[in-house]
């Protein structure tokens, strides 16, 4: 819906300032979006008007760059000021901020301000503590459809924009507002490239075309604070966590290098009370330069607790332009593939690589960083110096130091990872010790096709290019977690649990190994061997939420409820919005009879999953049963509106109204049901909730159009879930 905004706008007031006049702050993140994929970056095909507009109205910062390619890392850089090693998160899903870490949200919040962030893909999920300081953390994605096999659970950028904007409009209606820190994340640019038909359009390829989707659904934001009035009383900072090499140097993506092609990014900064319109500001700047920045201008402390440095004055030319060392790193490699780590440094027109095999690149001469003069006699003391201060960024990163936490990731998490090939076990990582990432790309890309072919469901092409890196690496454990991973998506239960109990033997410390074994063994009905493989886990990993899953289903299946409830409860005390377990203890409850407390629980999983459509039919039968049939009714109509062409909830409708005695509309809601594929007979012969309308030639007509379909034996579209309701 790029053009809502029209319906939205009367809504907003005119007001725009404070009772204390401080500025609002906004902080928007694309993901994955390099600089010189924007219009007003020189990309003449590029269709981003609204970051253009914002780079004409304010300052564009065109040598601006990242700590690391790699989400969670460049992100905690832009939220503290600190450069990785000093604030510890230095990889995707494995690290998460420690405590000790002060925030800019931390900061605003202190001197009253409004904190929000609404993010929109899981590897910035709260468990990576992003959130501290932020009164509002919408990363509830929950909600959206389940990813294709190893992708990333995000939302598209309208989704959060909307989210947003119904923020903003009950903001706008307040008499007293208090001036706000918003933080927005919009995953698109990121591949799989699922942009709309109009952006294809528009763009010359689908990573642009992902571009200007978030360009456009950003600019319904953007109008919403120009229209209210608060847009010029606002520092509004646009940035990216990282770029994307798009086949550069070898790789297709990101996460690897530390070339430009992933760490330069935009920065584009309005605020017209001290920021000049339509600068461009040549010099070079870094990620963590935006926290001390923001500090500045907002007149608050805390700058100087940061490794950068205010850009403000050297923006206006109060003070001579500072040329300040740019500092970006990738521990991938080494932390996932167990290759050596890159250390990237630039300054005085160089690029300094630190690497098994050393890179030095005239940024003059070679901005793509192609022609590596390291090794040149001629260039050997610009090498050493750019070492030295290197090595200077990274002492005093000591000195800023805080400890990261290490996190038990989720088994989503997990499988995103393994998609990548980013778990690997101690024996593949002793293997490829000291390995140049650039020598190791090569088996990083093959991973990668393996991945692609999995998520398309070629099972035979992933197969043949997973054993054939294990062939020439048998030990390569990212190449064999990913094979036992398409084995277990493909039901090939046996396979899979051989290749994971091979895994164990090369890492016997690996929890999650155990996790999966123990799926295998509750998929195929050995529910003594599963219970040993998921304590097991919890031995190396006492939070392993899913093994603690996993036990109370075993609970279950075996009858003994208590002990079910308490692995459920102890579960979500250690994540209580994890739906899963939500939906297993409402399952318990409603097998118990307590359709109460069954009801209270299919509602929370629904609160953190609003696209889950089992908990909200099964909501609907536990109020039925609870004797709550107008909020039965409820939830039986909000389920048909989600799932249109589905005739269950329907069907469950129909017997609820016949149930209450309402004839008419009972039978209207049966003949809709079988509108959308109800075929099944035996339930009007079985259901005690026809019993008073057997003899109504209504229904009679209606169990023999039933009958009729059944025997054809064509159901209509919408049986989309292959379930027959139990008699309700």
């Amino acid at each position: 819906m790029p053009w809502a905004l029209l319906s939205i706008l009367p809504i907003f007031g005119s007001g725009c300032q404070h009772d204390d006049g401080k500025p609002n702050v906004v902080i928007i993140t694309f993901d994955t979006t390099r600089a010189d994929h924007i219009g007003s970056y020189g990309m003449a095909l590029a269709h981003t008007p609204t970051l253009d507009r914002l780079a004409a109205e304010g300052v564009r910062f065109e040598n601006a760059i990242a700590s690391a390619p790699i989400t969670a890392v460049s992100h905690s850089s832009i939220m503290t000021g600190l450069l990785p090693p000093a604030h510890g998160v230095r990889d995707n899903g494995s690290f998460a901020l420690g405590d000790d870490a002060v925030t800019l949200a931390e900061r605003f919040k202190a001197v009253g301000y409004d904190t929000r962030a609404y993010v929109s893909a899981i590897v910035l999920n709260r468990r990576y503590r992003l959130d501290q300081g932020f009164d509002v953390y919408d990363d509830d994605l929950w909600g959206e459809a389940e990813p294709k096999m190893f992708m990333i659970r995000e939302r598209p950028a309208a989704e959060t924009i909307d989210r947003v904007i119904d923020w903003y409009g009950e903001r706008e209606k307040q008499t007293k507002k208090n001036p706000f820190f918003l933080w927005v994340h919009l995953f698109d640019p990121h591949e799989p490239h699922k942009p709309p038909a109009w952006a294809k359009v528009l763009a010359p390829s689908s990573y642009d075309a992902s571009i200007a989707y978030a360009d456009r659904e950003l600019g319904r934001l953007v109008d919403a604070l120009r229209a209210s009035g608060e847009l010029d009383h606002t520092i509004f900072v646009f940035t990216a966590d990282h770029g994307e090499s798009i086949g550069e140097h070898g790789e297709k993506t990101h996460a690897i290098f530390v070339y430009r092609a992933t760490t330069r990014v935009p920065l584009i900064v309005r605020y017209p009370p001290r920021f000049p319109q339509g600068n461009v500001y040549a010099g070079p700047v870094r990620n963590i330069d935006i926290a001390p920045t923001l500090l500045e201008l907002a007149h608050l402390p805390g700058a100087k607790d940061t490794q950068g440095v205010d850009l403000t004055g050297m923006v206006r030319g109060d003070v001579p332009i500072v040329d300040l060392p740019q500092y970006s790193e990738s521990k991938l490699a080494e932390l996932d593939f167990g290759m050596a780590p890159l250390y990237a440094v630039r300054k005085d027109g160089y690029t300094f690589i630190r690497a098994p095999r050393p890179e030095l690149y005239d940024l003059k001469n070679d901005p793509g960083e192609l022609h590596n003069l390291y090794g040149d006699a001629k260039y050997q003391t610009k090498a050493d110096a750019l070492d030295v201060e290197l090595e200077k960024l990274m002492q005093d990163s000591a000195k800023h130091a805080i400890a990261a936490r290490t996190d038990p990731m989720s088994k989503e998490t997990m499988e995103m990872l393994q998609s990548l090939g980013y778990l690997q076990g101690a024996t593949d990582r002793a293997s490829a010790a000291g390995i140049d990432p650039k020598d190791g790309i090569a088996m990083y890309s093959r991973l990668e096709n393996a991945r692609h072919f999995a998520q398309q469901r070629k099972w035979a092409a992933a197969e043949k290019e997973l054993k054939a890196i294990l062939v020439e690496m048998p030990r390569h454990f990212s190449a064999r977690s990913v094979l036992a991973l398409v084995e277990f998506k493909r039901g090939k239960y046996d396979e899979a649990r051989a290749q994971y109990l091979e895994l164990l033997a090369q890492d016997p410390k690996q929890f999650r190994l155990y996790g999966m074994l123990g799926e295998i063994e509750l998929m195929q009905g050995k529910l003594d061997d599963a219970e040993r493989y998921n304590m097991e886990a919890l031995k190396i990993a006492p939070q392993f939420v899913e093994a603690m899953g996993q036990l109370g289903l075993i609970a279950t299946i075996r009858g003994d409820d208590v002990m079910a409830k308490k692995w459920y409860d102890q579960a979500m005390l250690i994540d209580p919005t994890f739906p899963p377990l939500r939906r297993r203890l409402a399952d318990l409850y409603f097998e118990r009879g307590d359709f109460e407390a069954a009801l209270k629980e299919y509602q929370e999983a629904f609160a953190h999953q609003a696209k889950d459509f089992r908990s909200l039919l099964q909501a609907g039968a536990s109020a039925r049963r609870a004797d709550k049939p107008d909020e039965a009714e409820q939830l039986l109509r909000q389920a048909i509106k989600m799932r249109d062409k589905t005739w269950l909830p329907r069907y469950n409708l129909a017997c609820l109204l016949a149930s209450l005695g309402q004839s008419d509309n009972a039978l209207q809601a049966l003949d809709d049901a079988i509108a959308h594929g109800m075929v099944y007979g035996k339930l009007l012969v079985e259901d005690p909730d026809w019993d008073t309308l057997r003899k109504d030639p209504r229904f009679i007509a209606l169990q023999k159009k039933v009958q009729k379909i059944d025997a054809a034996g064509s159901p209509k579209e919408g049986d989309i879930d292959g379930d027959i309701p139990d008699a309700d």
